[in-house]
């Protein structure tokens, strides 16, 4: 019987616990370890410190030994909770992360079959949002136009904003690393303990200073980028601006300039960070499709984990509320995805029509 078990749940050939509760993926994290999913991790445990939420413990639907072994891991388990080490850039998204996941935490085997797809779809969502928020500092982020459409769709020549999406977002994620990089010395890089912000919080900062102390910031940004400039063999900027948001702008210019210089190892890194979000972070979500070039493409898959996630909590939404949902997400479509979704989803069954209005089609998750 032992033998029996421990091939069943400990064997390294078999998923054994991994299948049977989220917690049990706690065993995986020395697994991946790496930088990178590092850097994904302390991001999302960020949004959960900045969010203030609790999470309860996790009840799935198991047999009577499962349900022994889940009590006693549970029994060892501490609580935990994450503190901020960073600001999120995006917290629009943030929070709808934090909110997402309390939701699925609520159906741990669901949550068990789509973790990675989850975690996977937050990464690509905040990555690209980020990107298109990252020139606009000057107010709070929002969830910005990009449009997808499904992938059984023919993405026609007359449809302008699916064709233009990609193009136009792997414009802005070339911006990504460069102002990144510069906002990095902004956030006390020697400081390990120090919490990072966003560029936009450092301006809404400033100018909440007296006078005479954003004068004193104008200033050491006028040094830092007299530095900034000359450790990269640029040439001196001149005339300064005398205002703050103008002095942001020589900052985050500057950086783009360094990072486009071709020929220089700086080029070189921001080649790579674009070619790995366009083959890693958003390779699910990226077509090729004929004359109209590479498109944005949602799943069947993915479509059904976000209109579960968009329903949350509640029994069912109206259609035009589940598109409403997936722009906060960062998900946009045009008239005819609208229509082919709403046929898939007929399709798969929970949809309910109560005229052909689209304020009468109701949508209820699949949970």
């Amino acid at each position: 019987m032992d033998g029996l078990i421990h091939e069943m749940y400990f064997s390294g050939e078999v998923p054994g616990l991994y299948k049977v509760s989220p917690e049990f993926l706690l065993f995986k994290e020395s697994v991946a370890d790496g930088s990178t999913n590092k850097h994904v991790s302390q991001l999302f445990k960020n949004f959960v410190a900045e969010s203030g939420r609790t999470f309860s413990k996790l009840s799935s639907e198991v047999n009577f030994l499962e349900l022994e072994l889940i009590s006693e891991l549970q029994d060892d388990l501490e609580a935990y909770r994450p503190v901020s080490l960073e600001s999120p850039y995006l917290p629009f998204l943030s929070g709808l992360f934090v909110e997402d996941l309390q939701f699925l935490s609520g159906h741990p085997n669901y949550l068990l079959d789509n973790i990675r797809s989850f975690f996977g779809l937050y990464v690509f969502l905040y990555s690209a949002q980020l990107a298109l928020n990252i020139n606009e500092w000057e107010s709070e982020p929002k969830s910005k136009p990009l449009y997808f459409i499904l992938d059984t769709e023919k993405a026609s020549l007359e449809r302008k904003d699916v064709r233009k999406a990609f193009l136009w977002l792997k414009d802005k994620v070339a911006d990504l690393f460069p102002v990144l990089s510069m906002l990095e010395y902004l956030n006390q890089p020697q400081n390990k303990k120090a919490v990072k912000y966003p560029l936009w919080q450092f301006l809404s900062y400033i100018e909440s200073l007296s006078e005479v102390e954003r004068g004193n910031v104008q200033r050491s940004m006028e040094i830092f980028c007299e530095k900034y400039r000359d450790k990269r063999s640029l040439p001196k900027h001149g005339e300064y601006p005398s205002d703050i948001v103008s002095m942001i702008r020589v900052l985050t210019g500057t950086a783009k300039e360094i990072f486009s210089r071709r020929g220089t190892s700086q080029f070189t890194v921001n080649s790579k960070f674009v070619n790995a979000f366009e083959n890693e972070i958003a390779q699910h979500f990226i077509q090729a499709r004929g004359r109209s070039g590479r498109v944005l493409v949602i799943s069947q898959d993915y479509l059904l984990l976000l209109a579960n996630l968009a329903v949350g909590a509640r029994e069912k939404i109206q259609f035009q509320e589940l598109l409403a949902e997936f722009r906060k997400r960062g998900i946009w479509f045009d008239r005819q995805s609208e229509q082919a979704i709403i046929k898939f989803l007929e399709r798969i069954g929970n949809v309910e029509r109560m005229s052909d209005s689209g304020d009468a089609v109701y949508v209820r998750k699949t949970l």
